[in-house]
């Protein structure tokens, strides 16, 4: 079982259910939660859905991108096609869908989990979440609508996370707006119990401020203007530059995960937040599926599995190593249309 699906009073509960492997979505628990979210839209007695993880390790760690890298030996690409196209659609309806959706994260949410939490109409964390979006780092770039999540916040903090890869705790998720409530993990299932009484978004409202912590982030709004000062620059040299002209722990810190990224994806991941936007959420998705069939057609993405989930040595060979070897041409190729073979929401 990777999904569990119960109807609880008002409530529809998804339990992502791979604790064993921090609850990584599959495309079979992508294809679920589709069927699931689409009974429950026509079925009046559910008033609202809850998602959570199974275990108290992670919501989400992340799509299963091991399974891409062993596509890559077959004669297929089918799974790399399919699986973004159906996750970038759950995406959207998860973000558009009428009835209101509250995901209960707690322990790690990277990746795919960040597309079924962060697009939620409501998002509870606990007081000991671990986010990021670490694409770069893979040879990737932060998809599931992250572009879109990203481009709004202000003093290009979305740049410092999207390139970066900066993990994020609690405090700092409430203190960007990207979480509305901190509940300590121990009344999870208290405020569940609560919830699946009620029907309106009020009552929910209600039963989730009467269990909310105060937070304060070590990090925003402190860093916001320094933050912003650095990843204001268009170019990741000129960001690079910046970095190592300042000598705080912050900026040394965000420096080293920068030399450790794929240069490529570091290059793409900058113009991606910048076209997002101007982008609806919609064509925003429909960008982000053309530079995942990029990526997955090019070398970084299976290197960077290799280097950090298969062999674990952690010393991925970039290809091409250098900043300044990618040229514009190369990275606006990752953006051109799939014709016929673009997402269609």
């Amino acid at each position: 079982m990777t999904i569990r699906y119960i109807e609880n009073g008002n409530a529809a509960i998804i339990t992502l259910f791979r604790a064993k492997y921090l609850n990584t979505l599959t495309f079979e628990m992508i294809n679920k939660i589709h069927k699931h979210l689409k009974a429950i839209s026509k079925n009046n007695n559910i008033h609202m859905v809850i998602f959570k993880g199974e275990g108290d390790r992670a919501f989400c760690a992340s799509g299963d991108v091991k399974s891409f890298y062993e596509e890559r030996s077959t004669n297929t690409n089918q799974l790399r096609k399919n699986f973004f196209y159906k996750e970038y659609k759950l995406n959207y309806i998860i973000k558009k869908y009428k009835k209101p959706i509250i995901s209960f994260v707690n322990g790690i949410c990277m990746g795919g989990g960040v597309g079924i939490a962060m697009h939620s109409n409501i998002t509870v964390v606990s007081e000991k979440v671990t986010f990021a979006m670490p694409e770069t780092a893979i040879g990737l770039f932060p998809d599931v609508g992250s572009g879109k999540i990203l481009s709004k916040l202000e003093n290009n903090i979305g740049n410092y996370i999207g390139l970066t890869g900066k993990r994020l705790g609690s405090a700092d998720l409430i203190s960007l707006k990207l979480a509305n409530y901190c509940i300590k993990y121990e009344n999870f299932e208290q405020v569940v119990a609560s919830l699946i009484k009620v029907k309106t978004k009020r009552s929910i409202i209600n039963i989730l401020e009467k269990y909310s912590l105060k937070t304060k982030s070590l990090l925003f709004p402190i860093l916001n203007k320094k933050i912003h000062t650095i990843f204001k620059h268009n170019e990741i040299k000129d960001i690079i530059k910046s970095l190592e002209n300042n000598n705080e722990k912050w900026s040394q810190e965000a420096l080293i995960s920068l030399k450790k990224m794929s240069p490529t994806s570091l290059k793409i991941t900058l113009k991606q937040i910048k076209y997002a936007k101007k982008l609806s959420f919609k064509n925003n998705l429909i960008m982000e599926y053309r530079l995942s069939q990029a990526c997955m057609g090019g070398f970084d993405f299976y290197e960077g599995v290799r280097a950090l989930l298969i062999d674990k040595d952690f010393k991925p060979n970039w290809s091409p190593s250098k900043i300044e070897d990618i040229s514009d041409s190369i990275v606006l190729s990752h953006f051109k249309s799939l014709g016929k073979n673009d997402l269609k929401i």
